[in-house]
């Protein structure tokens, strides 16, 4: 191996790490899901397993930031801010956000018929126990933020020299984990709502707000 080859291989392994840490960030849930949630299971313990194996993927993702990768789990160290840029950013991030609903119901506009039975399903489920509902909520804007923004797209940053690429892919990647509600205007929601979250959290590096927005967000939806 020549000098001029070294460092080429040496990015070359390093890539291939960071590219396993987002698949590991991606697929555990999924993964380990199909061997401890069984068919069967009351629908109430299904769905509190399955957070659960979110909450379990943070240390996971952040020994292998540290032991594996040799960085820290937070590549982009949260900007302090005021109250009133708190309150005023998630103000915006509401406003945004119900562009992204407009957006997603275009395919309803034009006639197509979607699917809302998994979503009409756990909708009704979380009503009916408020102490899981905002469980839900809680797990879902620590986790996903966690997850998607903190550790993803900072990652995919290194791996792409462009400006708003890793945003794109971060978003089809938050998009991809709520297939499971077989929704298409869902689909669209997500990946519209990732493309908001990434490029606030590229321009302002601040993972609190994203919380906060996405909790308030979830349990406005849930609640109403």
């Amino acid at each position: 191996m020549t000098d001029e080859q070294s460092p080429v291989l040496l990015k070359r392994q390093y890539n291939a790490i960071i590219l396993a840490g987002i698949a590991i960030a991606m697929l555990f849930p999924q993964v380990v899901g199909t061997y401890v949630l069984f068919k069967g299971m009351p629908p109430l313990l299904r769905l509190l397993t399955s957070e659960v194996l979110m909450w379990a993927m943070l240390p996971l993702l952040y020994l292998y930031a540290i032991k594996v990768e040799g960085r820290d789990f937070f590549l982009w160290k949260d900007k302090p801010q005021t109250f009133w840029f708190y309150i005023a950013a998630i103000a915006v991030l509401f406003i945004l956000t119900f562009c992204a609903h407009l957006l997603s119901s275009i395919p309803r506009l034009l006639g197509y018929k979607d699917d809302y039975t998994m979503m009409r399903y756990y909708h009704t489920l979380l009503k009916a126990d408020k102490p899981m509902l905002v469980f839900t909520c809680i797990t879902a804007a620590f986790t996903e933020e966690l997850q998607v923004r903190a550790y993803i797209l900072p990652r995919l940053s290194i791996l792409f020299k462009s400006e708003y690429l890793p945003v794109l892919i971060s978003a089809l990647i938050f998009s991809f984990l709520h297939l499971a509600y077989r929704n298409l205007s869902e689909c669209i929601f997500t990946f519209v709502f990732g493309i908001i979250c990434g490029i606030f959290y590229k321009k302002y590096q601040n993972i609190q707000v994203l919380m906060i927005f996405h909790f308030l967000y979830d349990l406005m939806v849930l609640l109403k």
